[in-house]
């Protein structure tokens, strides 16, 4: 069996567990009501907004915190989509499980101490080194 059959059974697997039918049946209830739909919506894109800000180094304003706890606020009485969010944190986190377990054992890629450079003078070395390997390939074709 190829790796690629193997994963198309997990994927089969996966569509048939119990987090993933809770995920689909709570998603399918949130999506058919407009009020909560939006407040997924809306909450998904603040995150987002939020999450974007961090990674560009900017500070959060009291204004988004305030706007993400009231937010939140509604959400806690929103069955529906609490349920739902639970849901997805719950599957997602399945999801991480397996990719965990994939690669808890393949190595890909240089080993970080190999990429630590030896000493301060590495990179002129390493240049003198890089041209006399280019060098001596060139010369064996």
């Amino acid at each position: 069996m190829s790796v690629h059959d193997t994963a198309r059974r997990l994927q089969r697997k996966l569509k048939n567990s119990d987090e993933y039918q809770k995920y689909q049946d709570l998603r399918e209830k949130v999506m058919e009501k407009e009020g909560s739909k939006k407040m997924l919506l809306d909450y998904q894109n603040l995150m987002m907004e939020m999450q974007s800000k961090r990674m560009s180094g900017e500070e959060l304003s009291q204004e988004d915190k305030e706007r993400l706890q009231n937010l939140q606020n509604f959400i806690e009485i929103n069955n529906n989509v609490k349920k739902y969010l639970e849901a997805e944190y719950a599957l997602s986190q399945t999801i991480q499980d397996i990719q965990k377990i994939i690669f808890s054992d393949i190595e890909v890629g240089i080993p970080e101490e190999e990429l630590q450079p030896e000493n301060e003078n590495s990179a002129a070395a390493d240049s003198e080194e890089y041209s006399e390997t280019a060098e001596a390939e060139d010369s064996e074709k």
